[in-house]
């Protein structure tokens, strides 16, 4: 088995042509110094400033405020049945009122006002089970259409 080594014109190269392969990388290198000049490019954000002097956005007159606490409404585990504890009580704007009492309270001073102005803000104490301020809060939208609420953090 003897391969032909003659004059017959199929000579094979055995050397390896890099040319092409230098041609890719420096498409790519060009590639690369285009693009990532423009990736680097960030997007200017303006993030509102917070300032201590800010009006806010309603008059703390005009807040209404539902406090529920640990102390007053004792709903720190789920409850067994439906509805909430016949002793719970909750702070609605300076008065401490029954929960039961909700409804009508909320419907008394909120449903007055117009549909954008029917505010009520929540602050529940952390501990509290979710499903029980749940209750709560729907027992005191039940008494005014369209009633937005709004949640008060502590820091």
């Amino acid at each position: 088995m003897e391969f032909n080594r003659g004059s017959s014109g199929s000579d094979l190269q055995s050397e390896i042509n890099i040319t092409p392969l230098v041609d890719v990388v420096l498409v790519l290198l060009i590639i690369f110094m285009v693009v990532v000049p423009l990736l680097m490019q960030g997007y200017d954000v303006n993030i509102p400033k917070t300032s201590n002097n800010a009006t806010p956005a309603q008059s703390q007159e005009s807040r209404l405020i539902l406090i529920i606490s640990a102390t007053t409404c004792s709903i720190l585990k789920p409850s067994a049945g439906e509805g909430l504890p016949t002793d719970c009580r909750v702070i609605l704007g300076d008065q401490k009122i029954a929960a039961t009492e909700l409804p009508a309270r909320v419907g008394d001073i909120l449903g007055s006002r117009p549909p954008e102005k029917r505010v009520l803000f929540l602050a529940a104490d952390d501990r509290l089970n979710y499903e029980g301020v749940l209750r709560i809060l729907d027992l005191a939208k039940s008494g005014v259409e369209d009633l937005k609420v709004e949640f008060i953090t502590s820091n």
